[in-house]
Parts: C-alpha cells; sequence; structure tokens
C-alpha cells in the first residue's frame, strides 16, 4: 500500500516534510497530519514537534 500526499496546501498551513518531491506531513495551527507513520521510520523530530504542541498549549 503506497500513502497518499497532499497535493497542495493554503497560506495558513506549514508544510512540515517532503519526500521525493511530494509533501508528506503539514501543520495547521494545532492540527498535524503526515502520510507516513512517523513511528516506524526511526526519526523522533515528528513526535518531538507534537510533544512541543502539546506542552504550549499548557
Amino acid at each position: 500500500i503506497r500513502a497518499p500526499w497532499v497535493e497542495s496546501v493554503g497560506a495558513e498551513t506549514e508544510v512540515i516534510a517532503e519526500h521525493g518531491g511530494h509533501i508528506v506531513a503539514v501543520r495547521q495551527k494545532n492540527a498535524l497530519a503526515t502520510s507516513f507513520h512517523p513511528e516506524l521510520t526511526g526519526d523522533h523530530r515528528v513526535h518531538a514537534l507534537f510533544v512541543d504542541m502539546v506542552r504550549a498549549v499548557n
């Protein structure tokens, strides 16, 4: 199964990650979306960003 990617983003959406020229992770305000399973990559940056977002709410 191949994961989809984001075709385009609006002005308020931040592109977090790209792979092969495709947008694969985005953030808009308190929403975070990925087209892959970051827990399977061995790279903890997406998780660190999520934790930082949660901490910022408090």
